[in-house]
């Protein structure tokens, strides 16, 4: 099988392999031609390597899953209950791609290129805004890693970075740091939203419901299958 083995050192290699060395390991024979082509285009010119918080979170898999699967509906619970400003749209031609905007006009397309068990491959193309400086463009491959362990799940996540600006480019790794704090933060909105809205699914189910039944914010219908599917479950 076809992997591309990553390691936090930038170091890339893509070759056959039947023993796995890290945990992030891209089995790129399991992508349609299209994925396959996006997950190698960052690949192939990675200028960071950002590792992003591994954090417990508090909840049963198959929230988080559900979540996950549904980000314009945990985007709108977390803007109905006061906890963020985003905007998570659905693509309406692709059900596993949805798109992050946020007030001061950052704005990321997630495209769900792979699901396993417990890890989830995201190609993400778009735009960090830099201060002062100009807009950088940018295509990542985030990878994300969730397993359950007693009462909670171990999550953590990689994200591998191209810089597609040219100026960038030229100058990535004189803003390194920068470059890595923008993505760090972007990227890890969604796992958040994902994780606070599960801790309070697992720990709440009803309170949450109740805050939520009726808002313009939250896809009622999604609401339903979400308290058939949990709430007898308690």
């Amino acid at each position: 099988m076809r992997t591309w083995a990553l390691s936090a050192g930038l170091s890339l290699v893509a070759g056959c392999s039947a023993i796995e060395v890290d945990p992030y390991i891209v089995p790129v024979d399991q992508l349609s031609e299209t994925q396959r082509k996006k997950v190698e285009h960052v690949l192939e010119d990675v200028a960071a390597v950002v590792p992003l918080e591994a954090a417990d979170v508090k909840s049963r898999l198959e929230i988080y899953d559900f979540l996950l699967d549904r980000m314009p509906f945990t985007g709108g619970v977390v803007r109905e209950l006061g906890r963020g400003k985003w905007e998570i749209t659905r693509d309406l031609h692709d059900p596993a791609a949805f798109t992050v905007v946020d007030p001061e006009g950052f704005r990321m397309r997630f495209d769900l290129s792979l699901k396993e068990a417990h890890r989830r491959f995201y190609v993400t193309t778009g735009v960090f805004q830099m201060g002062l400086l100009p807009v950088l463009e940018g295509s990542t491959l985030i990878v994300m890693q969730m397993v359950p362990s007693g009462t909670v799940i171990k999550t953590d996540a990689v994200v591998y970075v191209r810089v597609e600006t040219p100026l960038y480019a030229q100058l990535a790794k004189t803003l390194r740091s920068m470059l890595e704090d923008r993505v760090r933060e972007r990227s890890e909105f969604f796992i958040r939203a994902a994780r606070w809205v599960a801790e309070e699914a697992a720990q709440r189910p009803e309170w949450l419901v109740m805050q939520v039944d009726g808002s313009r914010e939250v896809d009622q219908a999604i609401l339903q299958e979400f308290r058939k599917r949990f709430l007898r479950q308690q």
